[in-house]
């Protein structure tokens, strides 16, 4: 029988909300088994090193938004002189959405029409490095995360029984690694830490997991067949397939 522990959870900035969780420890004991850093082959980490064995495992893709009629062509990407400096300053103001901090005024653009746009060689995940992020005028689209997520969740079986196992629980000042949740819960948390926390969410039959990693840029998505989920038939969720074998890290 599971020892019952009531925690709460820390908070992560000051727009988060302290909510009482339960601390079951051995039901993070299949995924601390599994993750593993140090066998590095190759110089690259792969999703074997984060996730035990499932049927299937896609990525799940980040919306992103560019502001229209931007004068790409016009920043200078490596501006250090003070007047290189200046003159990518005279087109950001021109455009007051990249001083907020909200998805107004960017336009959601599909991950094949934005490499394309910018003639860079399209991967569903290792060339976004390559897109211009430094001139301000590419966002990813917060909303549009918290949409997909959701939309995936909630086609899910147990979602009324889930358990939200925190990896990098100390980077956070948090004393448990595992709570359980719910999905609007979950949602928030990675939401508040920026999609930066290296987190989990699954039910107790750990027929699925969905899991954010720590500068990853995508969600990965593992499940058994037996859950019977038509991904492609969610029309918010842009998505690409992996295997136990995908690298997803290189050093």
């Amino acid at each position: 029988m599971h020892e019952l522990k009531y925690v709460y959870l820390r908070v992560i900035c000051n727009k988060s909300k302290i909510v009482q969780k339960i601390v079951l420890p051995e039901l993070a004991d299949w995924l601390e088994s599994a993750i593993d850093y140090y066998t590095i082959k190759d110089n690259s980490l792969k999703i074997s090193n984060f996730l035990p064995k499932f049927d299937y495992y896609v990525g799940i893709k980040w919306k992103v938004g560019i502001i229209e009629d931007f004068p790409f062509e016009d920043i200078i990407a490596k501006a250090e002189s003070p007047n290189d400096l200046n003159s990518n300053r005279r087109i950001w103001r021109k455009f007051s959405q990249i001083y907020e901090d909200s998805d107004s005024g960017f336009t959601e653009i599909g991950s094949k029409e934005l490499f394309e746009k910018f003639e860079i060689p399209f991967h569903e995940y290792k060339n976004d490095h390559r897109l211009p992020w430094n001139s301000r005028a590419i966002r990813v689209l917060d909303s549009k995360i918290l949409e997909s997520l959701s939309s995936l969740v909630n086609h899910l079986p147990e979602v009324s029984n889930l358990y939200l196992y925190w990896e990098d629980y100390y980077r956070y000042g948090l004393e448990d690694k595992l709570f359980k949740v719910s999905t609007e819960e979950f949602l928030n948390e990675i939401r508040e830490t920026g999609y930066d926390a290296s987190v989990y969410l699954f039910p107790e039959s750990k027929n699925w997991c969905l899991m954010n990693l720590e500068d990853l840029g995508f969600n990965i998505f593992a499940f058994n067949e037996n859950i019977n989920i038509k991904i492609e038939s969610l029309s918010s969720i842009e998505y690409f397939n992996l295997t136990y074998e995908s690298e997803i890290y290189r050093y």
